[in-house]
């Protein structure tokens, strides 16, 4: 779901669209690489990059957060007017990652024009402008805001960066269902466009070295599993019909690949940049096959290993939900068994690069009464507990820390006044714990007021 909240009025524009979309698909959605040799060229065959079987590690989970909100991400010593809220949250949790969306259409609108990292693309308000406001929002200003973060907190705040949003002048219609009713942001990238995409990471890979950040992950397209960033998704709008969207995004996997093989090459030896990883994924988790959506575990079975196996991480989105109990379990489990067949990702760590409680559909309302909060707490820190242990897992990013009322799974509410005990939960994951220290105690505000706090969630 990542890219439906922004404060820009073009992203407002895209996340009703990509609201409208999800209304219609009636479906719920809660769903290192070694160090680059010293020439550059194309990396090499995956083939060539196959790893031996997967050893068990002791548990470990990293927390992340997924934002591009610079006054949230602002160390408190630098106070944001109306955002000191937001900035204490950000600063508890201490997250080792954060996910930055790259929004390709707002940041080089024109293709004569170089990728502009910035240019403005939001007002740092909430949905429709909503107070309070942090400014003008560029990517510039969101990357100085980690690299703040980055010198209060050694060791954390690594950026993960996330392209979406085709310009008009990069894409081209495809073929397959509703073809014709897809976006301009979301249609594939045309023939012949790919030098294209790669000058575009160079220019942001650029833009995170201006800023003084050593490392940076990188993922080549958000949910391209959806609708609402990549269609058609399927060949015909049968269930049952093959998937499109797969070789569409590998197209994307291959270049973005090929050019940061290429700048880390072009890198100082001993250079951090030499370290930076490929994300390939960020697949939301469908209950089912759908005419205009594909689960995550048929999405990685369409990806040949040339593909897939570039991945030094591979990552995907799971939400849940304290009230109405789901009944629909652990979200990304189908995803992580497809990855266990894949004798090339045995050595590969999975990454859930969007988590969260609350009511994560288009639309939902968040139930905010104490017992239903407290639940949430539960439910999210019961989860986190479960990944810890998962042989695969090694980090969950939060979505967001501000409430979009589209998508209500905020750790503060959209105005910034209030906080929800489940901010508490991450705080504990986080911070200055060690990703594999043993797992927190449950926060007292997540404790049910007339037990010790054992009473179970309910399964999410």
């Amino acid at each position: 779901m990542g890219g439906v909240s922004s404060s820009a009025p073009g992203r407002r524009r895209v996340a009703t669209l990509a609201l409208a979309a999800l209304l219609l698909l009636a479906i719920g959605a809660f769903v290192g690489r070694a160090t680059a040799p010293d020439e550059g060229g194309d990396p090499p065959p995956a083939a060539d990059r196959a790893a031996p079987d997967r050893e068990v590690r002791p548990p470990t989970l990293a927390v992340g957060l997924v934002t591009t909100d610079a006054g949230a991400l602002t160390p408190p010593a630098t106070p944001v007017p109306d955002f000191s809220a937001a900035q204490a949250v950000t600063d508890r949790i201490a997250a080792r990652f954060v996910r930055v969306d790259v929004r390709w259409d707002l940041l080089q609108p024109d293709a004569a024009t170089p990728l502009d990292p910035a240019r403005v693309i939001g007002d740092g308000c909430g949905r429709e402008s909503a107070k309070p406001c942090s400014g003008p929002i560029s990517l510039a200003r969101t990357l100085g805001a980690l690299k703040a973060a980055q010198v209060a907190h050694p060791g954390h705040y690594r950026p993960l960066i996330s392209f979406w949003g085709m310009p008009t002048w990069a894409g081209a219609p495809g073929t397959g269902c509703d073809a014709a009713k897809a976006r301009d942001g979301a249609r594939p990238l045309a023939p012949g466009k790919e030098p294209a995409y790669r000058a575009a990471v160079a220019r942001v890979w650029e833009a995170v070295r201006a800023a003084g950040i050593d490392g940076a992950d990188w993922t080549p397209w958000n949910e391209p599993n959806a609708p609402y960033f990549l269609d058609p998704q399927r060949a015909s709008c049968a269930v049952d019909a093959a998937p499109r969207s797969p070789a569409e995004f590998g197209r994307l996997v291959v270049a973005m690949d090929g050019e940061l093989h290429r700048l880390r090459a072009a890198a100082p030896a001993g250079s951090a940049a030499r370290d930076d990883r490929l994300v390939v994924g960020e697949l939301a988790a469908w209950a089912a096959p759908a005419p205009r959506s594909v689960p995550s575990d048929e999405f990685l079975r369409a990806l040949p290993d040339d593909v897939l196996c570039r991945a030094d991480v591979v990552s995907l989105h799971g939400y849940f939900e304290a009230r109405p109990r789901s009944g629909r379990g652990e979200p990304v489990a189908a995803g992580l068994a497809e990855l266990d067949r894949r004798r090339c990702l045995d050595d590969r760590p999975a990454w859930i690069t969007e988590t969260a409680v609350g009511s994560p559909r288009a639309g939902g309302k968040r139930d905010t009464s104490a017992s239903t909060l407290r639940a949430e707490c539960r439910l999210m820190d019961r989860q986190l507990d479960h990944w810890y242990h998962e042989p695969r897992v090694t980090a969950a990013f939060q979505y967001a820390v501000r409430e979009d009322p589209a998508f209500p799974t905020g750790l503060l509410d959209e105005g910034l006044t209030r906080t929800f005990p489940v901010a508490g939960v991450w705080a504990a994951w986080g911070g200055a714990r060690d990703p594999a220290a043993p797992a927190p105690a449950l926060p007292a505000d997540c404790r049910e007021p007339s037990d010790d706090g054992a009473a179970s969630a309910p399964p999410g």
